[in-house]
């Protein structure tokens, strides 16, 4: 089962990234562009990055603007680039005028993207075990991509939910946050994100208690069981990557 596997990796957001923003009370949108380069181009689409920070910098932009790398799987080389901690509403008050956005972005970077994805997601704090309060993101972050199977997404939350709250009961000990995919993408579709603070922090931890133990530690044996059994009877795939925050080509508000 690839999310006891997987969860028996966890070291410690979108990477504790909401607790950058820059609300004194945060939403829970991601709004996040992945932006591909093109071929023989990163060096000139990160230099166009640096400018872009350059700009919002002098533009005095309250809020953060954070880019990652992706370092991992089949779009290993793509950069995510947005904004955390988001309310709806404020995509209709943005801080800098999207038209002035994207002429500064359009003239220093998007010569260089070969193509561009727009998603939005939405954080989940009830089934999060966000690690606290960072100035910036981690270093790295493992990020693991859930497609719920037609019809299992009520199992698959339930099964999270129960999982969560072992985690919590028995204090294993892991940082984590659950995003839902709300649009841009397929419907049912959930990103588990992990934080590490270095890769050897993606080694399995021997001294930490087995997936499965510690959900039988919290619930029993049989409860144990029926949480693993619904959580694998509601994906119809996973996938993970890992990504690392780049600091160089963010903007991050003087404090």
């Amino acid at each position: 089962m690839k999310f006891s596997r997987l969860v028996s990796m966890f070291g410690g957001v979108l990477l504790a990234a909401a607790s950058v923003g820059a609300q004194t009370q945060p939403g829970n949108i991601a709004a996040l562009e992945f932006q591909t380069p093109k071929n023989g181009m990163v060096k000139q689409y990160e230099d166009g990055r640096k400018q872009k920070a350059d700009w919002h910098r002098q533009q005095k932009d309250p809020q953060p603007l954070l880019v990652w790398e992706i370092l991992s799987g089949e779009h290993t080389g793509t950069y995510v680039v947005g904004r955390v901690g988001q309310h709806w509403a404020d995509f209709d008050k943005p801080a800098l005028p999207d038209k002035d956005d994207l002429a500064e972005y359009q003239k220093a970077v998007a010569p260089y993207v070969q193509s561009l994805v727009a998603r939005y997601y939405s954080l989940m704090p009830k089934v999060s075990n966000a690690p606290a309060a960072m100035t910036t993101p981690a270093k790295f972050s493992e990020v693991i991509n859930y497609n719920v199977r037609i019809g299992g997404g009520a199992d698959f939350r339930s099964a999270v939910t129960r999982i969560d709250e072992a985690i919590k009961k028995t204090k294993w000990p892991v940082n984590y946050e659950w995003y839902e995919l709300v649009n841009g993408g397929r419907d049912d579709s959930y990103v588990l994100v992990i934080p590490h603070s270095n890769w050897a922090d993606f080694e399995d931890k021997p001294d930490m208690k087995p997936f499965r133990d510690m959900l039988k530690e919290a619930f029993g044996q049989s409860e144990a069981d029926s949480i693993v059994k619904r959580l694998d009877a509601s994906v119809e795939s996973v996938w993970s990557e890992a990504i690392q925050f780049r600091a160089d080509l963010s903007y991050l508000p003087a404090k």
